[in-house]
């Protein structure tokens, strides 16, 4: 065999093999196209797949720095939400109000048809006790304080079909009982005198359960005829209590209420 290796390497040297080689390589070539033909697809799509791979690679990246943008984002707005309140209850604070008021955070909501009610991160050792009135960042009525511990207060929503407050049209004199109603509305009650849409809403002081002139809202709606004694009167509150996060509890005004249902 080494021997026959040693003559065909002298033969190709020689160049006596050169037609041997052509004939092979003639015989060969369809073959050769053949496997040519069939792996060269598999190549492309291996290939393919590596880019495909590849790509989804850079869309998970792409997803996760979205998400973590959109958090970032979210973050933000929030942070802009507390500025803004801070603002707010800074204006307040530099007033000329002789009213003493607890800053305090919302840290639950309990929320179903017949009742709106937060918990706030104040209680008894800040000076609140129940029956005090709840404002919101900007000063509009939110509430009530129900029940209190030593660092937690439970605060009743205007909103809640259990809260009622005496009110009056803002410069006008006509005057009702500012309820809430189970979709977590307001409207007038016993409302009497010339009222109209877009007329102011405020506490009116009678009974002394609440300071006279608080903000609640605006008239949105007034239904009923001059033949009727009382008209239907629907208000929207001028705070957005579902979304508020910061109140003020007025802690130097004591309600003069027996029981929270003697309003």
């Amino acid at each position: 065999m080494i021997g026959l290796a040693m003559f065909l390497a002298i033969l190709g040297q020689t160049g006596l093999l050169n037609p041997f080689q052509g004939l092979f390589l003639r015989a060969t070539a369809p073959v050769e196209s053949l496997f040519t033909g069939i792996f060269r697809p598999v190549a492309a799509i291996l290939s393919d797949a590596g880019e495909i791979q590849t790509l989804r690679d850079e869309n998970d990246e792409l997803r996760l720095e979205n998400e973590r943008l959109r958090n970032e984002v979210a973050g933000l707005q929030q942070d802009a939400q507390r500025v803004k309140e801070l603002e707010g209850l800074l204006q307040i604070t530099e007033g000329g109000s002789d009213a003493t008021r607890v800053v305090a955070n919302i840290v639950h909501r309990a929320s179903t048809p017949f009742q709106q009610e937060v918990s706030i991160d104040r209680g008894a050792s800040a000076g609140i006790e129940v029956g005090m009135v709840v404002l919101s960042s900007q000063g509009s009525l939110m509430g009530t304080v129900t029940k209190v511990s030593g660092e937690t207060s439970f605060v009743r929503l205007i909103t809640d079909s259990r809260s009622k407050v005496r009110a009056e049209i803002a410069g006008t004199g006509a005057e009702g009982i500012v309820k809430g109603t189970p979709d977590r509305g307001l409207v007038l009650d016993l409302a009497q005198g010339d009222i109209k849409v877009g007329d102011t809403v405020v506490s009116s002081g009678l009974g002394g359960n609440y300071p006279k002139g608080i903000p609640i809202g605006v008239v949105s709606e007034v239904t009923g005829t001059s033949q009727d004694l009382y008209k239907k009167v629907t208000i929207q509150p001028l705070v957005r209590l579902g979304t508020a996060t910061t109140v003020l509890v007025n802690i130097s005004f004591i309600p003069e209420r027996l029981s929270l249902e003697d309003e």
